[in-house]
């Protein structure tokens, strides 16, 4: 539906703020392009309309290059939305919704039908809102006129620029809630451009991420959050957002410090009190060097305890892992050996750690949270 082909743009003085552009939007999809200010995000969009002329390149619209076509005669083809809203104070809102159907001469029955079904289509009631004039509007009020007149004239594309950015944190939600909803009823093709990311992750079937006039990453909202293309892509998302692979988590992420831990030579009655004191059930077995041997369980104590024995005669071999694997193989050891816990050592195999079961749960919530 709309298609960048090596498009470029540079302002006078030799600004360049869009870079070699390509880029394939399909019909019916909401495409949101983001990045830090002064990416080239808005230039993109504009020359979409036609607001701002390419430098070089194309940009083609349903198959047709849009510099063969009359500019004025293009943004009546094409929606547009902005976060200043700008309605005509003087003007209803049906006569705002239908700024572009009296440019292009439709009816005034088909103009009135049409102004209805949109308000309807929002839930603004056509009886109570048709002939209400912006001042009388809440500025979500205002916003979702300002959609409705965009789409009045059924476009072809959807233009949106930033167009919830200035509205508080609620009625923001509200109107992306809405839009949503929306897609579903008009199936436009949007191009969204926003400077928030959860906006974009909320709202996007792809995110277009740029930098410096140039696509870094083009993906999915998953796509994007799973696999970042660079350290630029990952710092814009930020880290909380990142969906991370089992295997990119390490197991010092997940691991608790300080566990209890004993040395070899102790008698059972020393590693029955170290577990009380501790509340604990299990006791890791260290050398004098802190080096891990194995593990004792408290029913192995309880069935020695008449036993002159020392706990590294009752240990019992244990799985251990190194700080640096991944949590999805300490998984897999503890699923493999229906393990509770998994000591974590460092390559001289001195005690750095343990992980159990619920410190990978716990990870796991405090990173979605």
């Amino acid at each position: 539906m709309v298609t960048f082909e090596n498009v470029t743009k540079i302002y006078p003085g030799g600004v360049t703020a869009v870079k070699d552009m390509n880029l394939n939007i399909a019909k019916g999809e909401l495409v949101v392009l983001i990045g830090p200010s002064g990416c080239g995000k808005t230039s993109s969009l504009k020359m979409i309309n036609r607001l701002i002329e390419p430098s070089s390149g194309k940009i083609i619209v349903n198959g047709i290059d849009t510099q063969k076509l009359d500019g004025v005669e293009l943004r009546r083809r094409i929606g547009y939305v902005i976060q200043d809203i700008a309605l005509f104070p003087h003007k209803n809102v049906a006569g705002n919704i239908a700024t572009v159907p009296r440019l292009k001469k439709w009816h005034s029955e088909r103009i009135q039908a049409r102004v209805d079904e949109l308000l309807t289509m929002v839930d603004m009631d056509p009886a109570l809102f048709r002939n209400r004039y912006p001042s009388e509007l809440s500025g979500g009020q205002q916003q979702r006129i300002g959609v409705l007149r965009a789409l009045a004239a059924e476009p072809e594309v959807l233009l949106m620029d930033e167009p919830f950015g200035a509205l508080d944190p609620i009625t923001r939600e509200q109107l992306q809630d809405e839009l949503k909803r929306l897609r579903q009823k008009v199936k436009k093709t949007i191009v969204f451009v926003t400077h928030d990311m959860d906006e974009a992750l909320k709202l996007g079937d792809r995110i277009v991420l740029m930098k410096e006039g140039r696509i870094v990453q083009v993906d999915t909202p998953e796509g994007i959050l799973r696999e970042p293309a660079n350290d630029f892509v990952r710092s814009f998302i930020g880290e909380k957002r990142l969906i991370r692979q089992p295997d990119k988590v390490m197991v010092h992420e997940v691991m608790l410090t300080n566990p209890t831990c004993i040395e070899a030579d102790k008698g059972l009655h020393q590693g029955l009190e170290l577990m009380r004191e501790e509340s604990v059930d299990s006791l890791l077995i260290v050398d004098e060097l802190q080096g891990f041997l194995g593990v004792v369980e408290v029913q192995t104590i309880q069935l020695n305890l008449t036993q002159r024995k020392s706990l590294g005669e009752i240990m019992s071999s244990w799985p251990r892992v190194l700080e640096k694997d991944s949590v999805k193989e300490v998984v897999k050891l503890m699923v493999a050996g229906d393990l509770r816990f998994v000591p974590v050592v460092d390559e001289k195999n001195h005690i750095k750690g343990i992980v159990t079961r619920a410190s990978v749960v716990n990870f796991v919530l405090d990173y979605m949270s």
